[in-house]
């Protein structure tokens, strides 16, 4: 009875235990600047189902397969199960069908996971950006966002590669918001000054192009904020809104990024 109970734990637990953090790992190497595991409720379980599936599997491949492979060790089939989680360079020959049916459900899952990260930094990025009365709020918003991601660059394990791309995405993204806002400013004028001029309310078309000039510029600037989302911690996220709430007035004394 005893070895049996050992035989059930090294052939079908052992490869499940090992293969848990081994498959975590590798999800956040693999999603590293595209999104946080735990960055929801939602998507914290689909990064937990995309263990617990991964470990079934290696479970199922250890029992199944190493009664007729017993010098394969049983830790070793959960590492290789986890660690196959890790993008892999494709190559022109195609897929064996029965491996594409095997690994379906793992395909979907990790897909499912990948959407709900997109849809957490988006959402993120939208509440962020969002609730301004006008553009130029946004602008002293974005303002503070770029100089908080330019003094967090500078970080241990980053290439100088790396900090030369992210101060450059930085700098074109928070320019894309300055022109934006000026191009809103600038119509707002040019509208007002019609209407004074032939004293009448605006029009639905005016309207609607400041309209659209208004979000294009709440986009570009949450278009920045992906950066934040990506490259910075969890934590900063209540310095974003710490920056947000910070009274307009105050921005007379801080330095510029221009």
């Amino acid at each position: 009875m005893a070895g049996d109970q050992t035989s059930v734990f090294s052939e079908w637990i052992l490869p499940a235990v090992v293969c848990a953090p081994v498959t975590w790992v590798c999800l956040v190497h693999r999603f590293r600047g595209q999104g946080r595991l735990l960055g929801s409720v939602r998507s914290a379980s689909a990064a937990v189902a995309v263990v617990l599936w991964t470990s079934a599997m290696a479970a199922l491949a250890s029992g199944l397969l190493l009664p007729h492979a017993s010098s394969v060790p049983p830790a070793a089939v959960g590492v290789v199960a986890g660690a196959g989680l890790v993008p892999k360079k494709r190559t022109e020959q195609a897929e064996h069908p029965v491996m594409a049916i095997v690994t379906l459900g793992h395909s979907l899952l990790i897909n499912s996971l990948m959407l709900r990260l997109q849809t957490d930094r988006a959402d993120w990025c939208a509440r962020m950006a969002g609730g301004f009365d006008n553009c130029w709020e946004i602008d002293i918003f974005a303002d503070r966002v770029a100089r908080h991601l330019k003094a967090r660059v500078d970080v241990p394990g980053r290439s100088p590669k790396g900090k030369s791309g992210l101060v450059t995405s930085i700098k074109d993204r928070y320019e894309e918001v300055r022109a934006a806002v000026q191009h809103a400013d600038t119509l707002e004028t040019e509208i007002e000054k019609t209407c004074k001029d032939e004293q009448r309310e605006r029009t639905r078309q005016e309207a609607g192009r400041m309209t659209r000039a208004f979000g294009e510029a709440e986009h570009l600037c949450a278009y920045l904020l992906e950066l934040a989302h990506a490259h910075c911690k969890r934590s900063d996220d209540k310095k974003i809104l710490a920056l947000r709430r910070q009274p307009l007035y105050a921005a007379a004394a801080e330095p510029s990024t221009r």
